[in-house]
């Protein structure tokens, strides 16, 4: 295996990386419009916050507001580590891209999900490859970006 078969190879892979994340941001998306719609036609008291529907409800409000916000975000990681993936840039660059898209597309469907039960009384199965762990991937970009150590599997070949 030579360096250019091994960049592909790489290519290959973080393409297919990317495909989980934009299951995930695209499942956050279906299960916070199906929160907003059951929020929306609440008509009964929101029981012990005094506004007549839950819609109503600031906290409810700025529950909304955060989880939008949250899966925007994760959309626009999302897009940046597309378009360095595209620029066939610094591949170390790239794959700490992916990493952040990976942790906020994660962290906004897990929102999303305990905002619906938390809402709605409701819980939507998840996906099983949320059982993988994250948390190891927030000391790799930490990591990089405060010390510049690249992580092994973030080196080029090349």
């Amino acid at each position: 295996m030579n360096a250019l078969s091994q960049a592909a190879a790489h290519d290959k892979r973080a393409h297919e990386q990317s495909e989980p994340r934009l299951d995930e941001l695209r499942r956050a998306r279906e299960l916070l419009q199906s929160t907003l719609e059951f929020v929306r036609e609440q008509a009964k008291p929101w029981p012990g916050s005094g506004v007549a529907r839950a819609s109503d409800d600031p906290y409810v409000i700025s529950r909304f507001g955060d989880l939008l916000i949250r899966i925007e975000v994760a959309a626009a990681l999302q897009e940046r580590a597309q378009a360095l993936l595209a620029s066939a840039g610094d591949v170390a660059e790239i794959g700490v891209a992916q990493a952040e898209a990976a942790i906020a597309s994660r962290e906004a469907l897990l929102a999303v999900s305990n905002a619906e039960f938390e809402l709605s009384g409701q819980r939507s199965p998840l996906p099983a490859e949320l059982d993988g762990p994250l948390r190891w991937k927030y000391s790799l970009i930490g990591n990089y970006r405060l010390n510049g150590v690249v992580p092994p599997s973030f080196r080029s070949a090349v």
